[in-house]
């Protein structure tokens, strides 16, 4: 489609652009040309027929003249067709110039986030790159949400400028949306658009031809928590391949949501897709802080609810409290039935492990995939049934005590409380294994050894010769104790999710067992299509492609960009993050009450880093928790992590356990070994004191 033919159905759609004409090649020749009432200065663009296609764009390769006033304008048409191949049959487009306050280029892909570089003024320094723009990542507003921003602020927008622009982008976002529906462009649309007296104006609407310049803004957020700083090619390779499957959990409820990925893989790690899962926010009407509080990330679109919309997607909302309000029991039933489906499969794997190692193996990764599957889709249930009740006892300051003060504690708890017993030989390892031998570090990956697997020596350094500093014990608060009672259910829920995590890493132990029966070599250090190969005889051990002698990036970056091609870029040099970078002066707290230690900073969790420091009392910092964790959380008085959020696994624990704890500490408050700080867990506030103090405490 040529540019004209794309001017002509915006104004057919009454989408708005400047006015414009255009001139066919054989007029201008013959000198009988008109532009109707045109006013002057105006552009003289190319729309040439290849210009603008599906497959190749040549954006660029012919000529525009800008600003040109009525004696230039047969100069300007005798350029413009001059700069084309072949100017017989074709034409030329006069349009008339705009003096707009900003220009830019907004590349609205149908999957992948929508980034929009703006600059003010006219356009064209955009075009030749001498002039820098400001980028942000625009979220995709509806019609009701242009006609709302008129009365009602809901999107923070470019900071530190008006208003009117930031309500012209809502428009822009909205018109984009309906060019996207009546344009067939595959990938998505490279418009071009000015802002003249705080109204979008659509210069142009190319096709997309690069779609892997498509950007994703991807977290570590929860898998930073339970995988480990690499986690291993087998996990890797079966977690980004559920991507697409785990998204539908979002598209079964609402069948309007475009095709996404949950999870996509870069720098060789499985990442979790944040601008897919905002875009679910904004498509439903409600805040994006919702999701990025609870995951730890930063809201980079910056939309607050806007109850019109939500009120329309009441049926999706039915949907989900149907879910939600029968979770418990259907998990239950889910993990019933699945226990009893991979016990039969597991059986019928054990002929095939005989006779058709290939077939056994296909079968069995068909199975962990489908159980990795079915257990993030159930937690992203119970997640979402809690989310709204914890995060109202969060603002009220109720969360961590109620918590505290609830006396029926998850799963996760109960293992603490087990793990500090086994640690003061009030139980037998042989009775701690038979609870809780298929737990361990980073036990979501299956790559990871379980406590079942543990040598003497293994054993030696987890449990270490230091005494357990017991958690304090619950206070009798009887207003605490009657919201407890009152706000039962939504705890629970809570609990509900540890009680899954548990049982589910129970399967996980089995598929882990089950491999290591058939192999002799560290399976989970390939990925699926080599371990297919060798299986079914294609390839020896020997032959197996090595393990890559560099390793992946490792959670490197907490959030960033990333696009098809594997490029990263940090979520600073978008406009609106980079002025809030160094704003933030506190965590999030999870548990209250004032500490002062010593730094224990750990990277990752493992036996070679369990011994605390010399010093006492000491207080762990890390980069992000999980159960995992447990065997630390016993030897200090309290927790800071740099990522996570109110309704991770490690939060659950550090409340019921009545552990001062912090989560989500600015990256810029740097805490190193050794420093002694003070930490309050009910305000997320963390002061470093100086050395010579730390010495006269």
């Amino acid at each position: 489609m040529s540019k004209l033919q794309q001017l002509e159905q915006i104004r057919q759609w009454r989408l708005p652009t400047p006015r414009f004409s255009s001139v066919r090649y054989e007029d201008f020749r013959q000198g009988a040309f008109q532009i109707g009432r045109l006013r002057f200065p105006v552009a003289v663009r190319s729309t040439f027929a290849l210009e603008d296609g599906e497959v190749h764009s040549y954006a660029g390769h012919f000529a525009t003249v800008l600003s040109v006033e009525e004696e230039q304008l047969e100069e300007a048409l005798e350029e413009v067709f001059g700069s084309y191949p072949e100017p017989e049959g074709s034409r030329a487009i006069v349009q008339e110039m705009i003096d707009p306050e900003y220009s830019g280029v907004l590349f609205a892909f149908r999957e992948g986030a929508w980034k929009l570089e703006l600059i003010e003024g006219q356009g064209e320094g955009l075009a030749s790159g001498y002039r820098q723009p400001e980028t942000i990542l625009l979220p995709r507003f509806g019609r009701a949400d242009a006609w709302a921003s008129a009365v009602y602020s809901f999107w923070q927008g470019f900071p530190g400028k008006s208003r009117s622009l930031n309500r012209a982008l809502i428009w822009l976002s909205y018109y984009s949306q309906v060019l996207l529906r009546e344009m067939d462009a595959g990938y998505g649309l490279d418009i071009e658009f000015c802002i003249s007296k705080g109204r979008p104006l659509l210069l142009q609407a190319r096709p997309i031809t690069t779609p892997k310049e498509a950007e994703e803004v991807l977290t570590s957020a929860n898998h930073k928590e339970i995988l480990p700083p690499h986690p291993s090619p087998l996990m890797s390779a079966i977690i980004s391949k559920a991507g697409y499957r785990l998204f539908d959990y979002y598209r079964n409820l609402d069948p309007t949501l475009p095709r996404r990925a949950f999870i996509r893989e870069a720098a060789g790690m499985p990442w979790i897709n944040l601008s897919a899962l905002l875009d679910v926010m904004v498509h439903w009407g409600l805040p994006t802080q919702l999701v990025c509080r609870s995951v730890g990330a930063e809201d980079f679109y910056g939309v607050s609810l806007r109850p019109y919309r939500a009120l329309a997607k009441a049926p999706v909302f039915f949907n989900v409290l149907q879910q939600q309000l029968s979770a418990k029991s259907r998990i239950e039933n889910w993990l019933d039935n699945i226990r009893g489906r991979f016990a039969w499969r597991r059986n019928h794997r054990e002929l095939l492990w005989e006779n058709k190692k290939g077939a056994a193996f296909k079968e069995w990764l068909s199975d962990f995939e489908n159980l990795y599957v079915e257990l993030v889709s159930n937690m992203q249930i119970l997640t979402g049934a809690m989310a709204g009740p914890l995060a109202i006892l969060d603002k009220l300051g109720l969360l961590g005590k109620l918590s505290g003060a609830t006396e029926e504690k998850s799963a996760s708890t109960d293992y603490l409380k087990a793990f500090s017993r086994l640690q003061e030989s009030s139980i037998g390892r042989k009775d701690f294994l038979e609870q809780f031998g298929h737990r361990g570090f980073y036990e979501s990956d299956i790559g990871q050894k379980r406590f079942f697997e543990y040598s003497e020596a293994d054993w030696r350094q987890l449990l270490g010769e230091q005494s357990i500093a017991e958690p304090e014990p619950p206070g009798r608060q009887n207003a605490n104790a009657l919201w407890a009672k009152l706000l039962a259910p939504a705890i629970r829920l809570a609990q509900s999710r540890e009680w899954l995590r548990n049982e589910t890493m129970k399967l996980f132990w089995d598929f882990r067992k089950e491999m290591l029966e058939q192999t002799d070599f560290n399976f989970w250090e390939y990925r699926p299509d080599a371990l297919k190969a060798y299986f079914k005889g294609k390839q020896s051990q020997a032959s197996l492609p090595p393990t890559p002698s560099s390793l992946p990036s490792g959670w490197d970056m907490d959030t960033f960009l990333c696009n098809g091609y594997g490029r990263r870029l940090p979520l600073s040099l978008l406009a609106n993050i980079a002025k809030r970078q160094n704003e933030l002066k506190a965590g999030i707290g999870i548990y209250p009450g004032k500490v002062e230690g010593y730094v224990w900073r750990v990277r990752s969790a493992g036996l070679g880093n369990l011994l605390p420091p010399t010093e006492q009392p000491a207080i762990l910092v890390a980069d992000a928790l999980d159960p995992g964790w447990i065997p630390y959380f016993s030897r200090v008085k309290g927790v800071i992590s740099y990522v996570g959020g109110l309704l991770s696994h490690a939060s659950i624990i550090l409340r019921e356990a009545r552990i001062p704890a912090i989560t989500q500490l600015p990256a810029h408050i740097e805490l190193n070994d050794g420093d002694w700080i003070e930490m309050d867990g009910q305000t997320g506030e963390v002061r470093v004191l100086s050395e010579r103090e730390s010495e006269e405490v």
